[in-house]
């Protein structure tokens, strides 16, 4: 398990051992807490100066909703065919009573 652990860390360049240093690094949290800035820096570090980032575009799909639906069709066929009357009345009576409730 502390193998499977360490090996991101040792991928992206980082230490492998860090996860064992508790003391040190609760340590540092605090000295940084009791200078003021803790959560600025880690935010201006992490998020605004993050030079890592992914750009997404999207684009719309006019026929998605179609073929969606045309799925959604297809599937409640297949299932209406396989059930026999008495389910099909029998998920019309338990939908009935969840409506009721």
């Amino acid at each position: 398990m502390y193998i499977s652990h360490m090996v991101p860390y040792a991928v992206h360049g980082g230490d492998p051992l860090s996860m064992f240093k508790i003391n040190e690094f609760s340590q540092r949290v605090r000295e940084d807490f009791a200078k003021g800035g803790l959560f600025e820096n880690l935010i201006e570090k992490h998020l605004t100066n993050n030079s890592h980032y992914l750009r997404l575009f999207y684009t719309a799909d006019p026929k998605k909703s179609e073929r969606e639906e045309a799925a959604e069709i297809k599937h409640l066929n297949v299932l209406s065919q396989s059930l026999s009357e008495g389910e099909k009345k029998h998920i019309i009576k338990e939908a009935e009573d969840l409506q009721k409730h």
